[in-house]
């Protein structure tokens, strides 16, 4: 077997080409440009293993509609920490930073969080769109 173009295995093992990414431009942070990545399998294991925690007792598994709505924010914010880059594609937060976002998470980060997952749709589905 021959070797592959030296070139074409270097994009393959090139980090940031592993993603589909998006440039957007967030009106309400003073126009700021961001580069949103589709979520890591990482991210998506720790959400589904977020979202799957079973309370100890049978009292703890019905959630209130306050309770349904945190545990939702915090699973989004798993995936929001793992998809925000700067302009130049740099990840803004580590894991580390999940309970400030938390603390201020709202609908622009939802909007970016839901068109990062948009990314990783099928091309079949996106041409569908």
């Amino acid at each position: 077997m021959a070797n592959p173009k030296p070139e074409l295995r270097a994009l393959a093992l090139t980090a940031a080409s592993a993603y589909r990414t998006k440039t957007v431009t967030v009106p309400e942070w003073s126009n700021a440009t961001v580069t949103l990545r589709e979520p890591s399998g990482e991210a998506w294991l720790r959400f589904r293993e977020y979202i799957d925690e079973k309370p100890e007792n049978e009292e703890e598994a019905k959630l209130t509609v306050s309770q349904q709505f945190l545990r939702n924010k915090r699973a989004d914010v798993i995936l929001f920490v793992d998809v925000l880059g700067d302009e130049h594609g740099h990840r803004v937060f580590g894991e580390e930073d999940r309970g400030i976002v938390e603390e201020i998470y709202g609908p622009v980060h939802a909007r970016l969080l839901r068109q990062a997952i948009e990314l990783g749709i099928s091309q079949d589905d996106a041409e569908k769109k």
